[in-house]
C-alpha cells in the first residue's frame, strides 16, 4: 500500500511538472530551446542532488537502510524569462533586393518553462505592404500566418520531488547507495518517466583516532528520462560532517554538481520560399545544456528512535532546496 502511495504521488508530481513540455519544446528552434528548457535542468539536477546524506556515519557491513526523500527546489525569478532571438529568415524584395527579415523585433521577453507568459513575434510590418504583396503574390492572410506565439511556461515558484533510496554497509568504511524508480508510462503526452542513481560514502573519520565527529566523502551518478526528448545525467561529490547528540543528530556539508541534459525533437516552422510561397520547414534539433547547479552548502538535523529516522535539511545552491525525509534503518 505504501509503495502504491509513494508511485502514485510520484507520478502526480511528474505530470504536474512534464505535462506539455514536449509540446512546448517542439515549437522552439535550438537557440531558444536551450535557454528555453535551461531552468528545468537546474532544477532537476539541484533536487536530484539532494538528499544524498543526512549523516556522515557509515553503515556498520552489511547494515542498511531505506529512506524517502521529498524535495522542494525553489526557481529564482529570474529564471522565469529569458530573451527570445527571432528566426533568422528573410525575404529579398522583388524589385530592390534588399533583405527583409520577416519577423520586426530582433529580441523578445519570453517565459522559461517555469515562466509565465510566452511573448509572440509578429511578422514584419514591411510585409503589410499592399504593393509587396501583390509582388510577392501574397495575401494578408498569408504573411499574419506567419506569426509566432511562443508558449507560456508552468508558472512554477517551486519545483517538488520525490526520491526513494536504499543505502547498504559494507566492509573498510564504505557504503553503497541505489535510488530510483522504475519506468513508467505517465500518458501519452509525456511518455516514459523513470530514473535511478549509484553512489558510494567512505568514511574518512575511520583514519583518525579519537576524532568527536564523523566525517565522510561521497560521490553519486544519477540518470533521469523524460518521454523521447529529455535525458537528464547528474553527477554529485560531497564533503559530509556530522555530529551525534543522544537521539538528534548534526549534519552538513559542501558539495560539487554537474547536471546535464541532452535533448532532441522536430521543429516545424514557416517561410516564404523561393517560389514566393508559404512554406513548413522541418528540422530535428539536437542540444545539449549544462545545468548552473554547481557548488551548493548543506545543513540539516536527524532524529532517531528505535529504528525510525525522521530528518529534514536546507541546501543553498542557484536553487535553494527544501529537503524533508523519513527512514528506517537495520
Amino acid at each position: 500500500m505504501k509503495k502504491a502511495f509513494l508511485s502514485l504521488l510520484l507520478i502526480v508530481m511528474i505530470t504536474a511538472l512534464f505535462a506539455g513540455v514536449q509540446e512546448k519544446l517542439e515549437q522552439f528552434g535550438k537557440d531558444n530551446g536551450m535557454v528555453y528548457v535551461k531552468p528545468l535542468v537546474t532544477a532537476f539536477g539541484t533536487t536530484m542532488n539532494t538528499g544524498l546524506f543526512n549523516t556522515a556515519n557509515v553503515l556498520k557491513p552489511f547494515t542498511f537502510g531505506l529512506n524517502v526523500n521529498t524535495m522542494l527546489a525553489f526557481v529564482p525569478d529570474e529564471d522565469k524569462i529569458f530573451t527570445a532571438v527571432r528566426p533568422d529568415l528573410c525575404i529579398e524584395h522583388p524589385t530592390t533586393g534588399e533583405l527583409i527579415y520577416l519577423y520586426e523585433d530582433e529580441e523578445l521577453e519570453s517565459a522559461t518553462v517555469f515562466g509565465e507568459n510566452g511573448a509572440t513575434f509578429v511578422h514584419n510590418t514591411d510585409l503589410n505592404n499592399p504593393i509587396l504583396l501583390a509582388l510577392l503574390g501574397l495575401s494578408q492572410e498569408d504573411v499574419n500566418s506567419l506569426d509566432i506565439s511562443l508558449p507560456n511556461g508552468a508558472n512554477l515558484p517551486a519545483v517538488p520531488f520525490l526520491m526513494p533510496q536504499f543505502n547498504l554497509g559494507l566492509p573498510f568504511g564504505n557504503e553503497i547507495m541505489v535510488r530510483g524508480f522504475p519506468k513508467v508510462e505517465i500518458n501519452k503526452d509525456i511518455g516514459d518517466f523513470g530514473f535511478w542513481g549509484v553512489g558510494i560514502k567512505h568514511s574518512i573519520s575511520q583514519y583518525i583516532p579519537l576524532i568527536p565527529i564523523d566525517v565522510a566523502v561521497q560521490a553519486a551518478f544519477q540518470n533521469l528520462y523524460v518521454g523521447d526528448i529529455l535525458t537528464f545525467t547528474n553527477f554529485n561529490a560531497n564533503l559530509e560532517v556530522s555530529k551525534k547528540l543522544l537521539m538528534w543528530t548534526l549534519y552538513t556539508g559542501v558539495g560539487y554538481d554537474k547536471t546535464n541534459v541532452s535533448a532532441e525533437y522536430d521543429y516545424t516552422y514557416q517561410t516564404i520560399n523561393e517560389s514566393n510561397e508559404i512554406e513548413d520547414v522541418e528540422q530535428t534539433i539536437k542540444f545539449d545544456v549544462d545545468g548552473e547547479n554547481e557548488i551548493r552548502a548543506t545543513a540539516g538535523f536527524r532524529f532517531s528512535f528505535l529504528l525510525l529516522k525522521l530528518y529534514a535539511d536546507y541546501t543553498v545552491s542557484k536553487y535553494s532546496v527544501f529537503n524533508a525525509g523519513i527512514g528506517v534503518s537495520f
